[in-house]
C-alpha cells in the first residue's frame, strides 16, 4: 500500500478548493452627505429672530380673560399631577 503525503495534490477525489473571488471594487467617491448643510445654515440665518404674526397671535391669546380656558387648566393640572405621583412611587 502507498501514502501520498503530498496534499497539495488536490482534494478527495480529484477535486480542489474553490478559488477566492475578487474583492468588491470601491466606490469612486464618497457621496458627499453635507453638501446641502451649508445651504441649510444659509436659510436659517435668513430666518427673523421673531415672526410678527406669532408674536400678535400670542399678545391676543394674553389679553383674553379666558385663555386659557378652565376645563384646559384642569387637563393640564390632572396631567401635572398624574404624572408627580407616578415620580413618587
Amino acid at each position: 500500500m502507498e501514502v501520498n503525503t503530498n496534499f497539495s495534490a488536490g482534494g478527495v477525489g480529484g477535486t480542489t478548493a474553490p478559488g477566492r473571488s475578487a474583492p468588491p471594487a470601491k466606490a469612486a467617491a464618497a457621496p458627499d452627505y453635507f453638501a446641502g448643510s451649508s445651504a441649510l445654515t444659509q436659510a436659517l440665518q435668513n430666518q427673523p429672530d421673531s415672526r410678527p404674526d406669532a408674536v400678535a397671535r400670542a399678545k391676543d391669546l394674553i389679553a383674553d380673560p379666558n385663555y386659557p380656558s378652565p376645563a384646559a387648566l384642569r387637563q393640564v393640572a390632572s396631567l401635572l399631577a398624574g404624572n408627580l405621583a407616578s415620580e413618587g412611587e
